[in-house]
């Protein structure tokens, strides 16, 4: 029996003020009515399809290249290996700058900062796959979606690998010309 006194005088009181504190519907609808009143004389801003059709549309993201260094054995024929964002970077072992080393620590650097840009692109195309998955209903559709996670999750572990290489190759150039610099 003290079980249910203890429940009965602790939830009692809570149950009883929020009666007390609760509005009714009609002095909601007076609130929401003195509300619009204030709001009559201004004017909002209304968007219609046409207006939508007229609008230019951009691109969500936009990235800036830095200027690209100019080398003096740099062959114009060579083409460019493309990152894994797509977009043509310097190649890693066949530029040759003037002191005569492979790669400077400004391309290294950059090959880093894509590769690590791309695996957070993929990781957040991951959790929206995730996300869209477990918040649909009807199981049919899941299916391409768990192929689009599993399609995604291979180019992510791709591009943690190539991120994880190009940091070790920065590193590595790294030591090398401090190594130089000792000597």
């Amino acid at each position: 029996m003290t079980f249910k006194k203890f429940i009965s005088f602790t939830f009692l009181p809570l149950l009883l003020t929020s009666f007390l504190f609760s509005q009714s519907v009609a002095e909601l609808a007076k609130k929401e009515k003195e509300r619009r009143e204030k709001l009559k004389g201004k004017k909002g801003a209304v968007i219609t399809n046409a207006k939508l059709k007229k609008t230019a549309k951009k691109s969500a993201v936009t990235t800036s290249r830095p200027a690209a260094k100019s080398t003096s054995a740099k062959s114009p024929s060579s083409p460019q290996p493309k990152s894994p964002s797509g977009t043509t970077q310097p190649s890693a072992t066949s530029e040759l700058d003037k002191t005569g080393a492979v790669d400077t620590k400004a391309d290294l650097e950059l090959k880093w900062q894509r590769a690590q840009e791309y695996v957070g692109l993929l990781t957040t195309k991951m959790n929206a796959l995730w996300q869209e998955y477990y918040s649909m209903d009807d199981m049919t559709d899941r299916s391409s979606i768990q192929r689009q996670i599993a399609e995604t999750f291979q180019k992510l572990q791709k591009a943690k690998e190539d991120a994880d290489k190009a940091k070790k190759e920065l590193d590595q150039s790294i030591t090398r010309v401090t190594k130089k610099k000792r000597n």
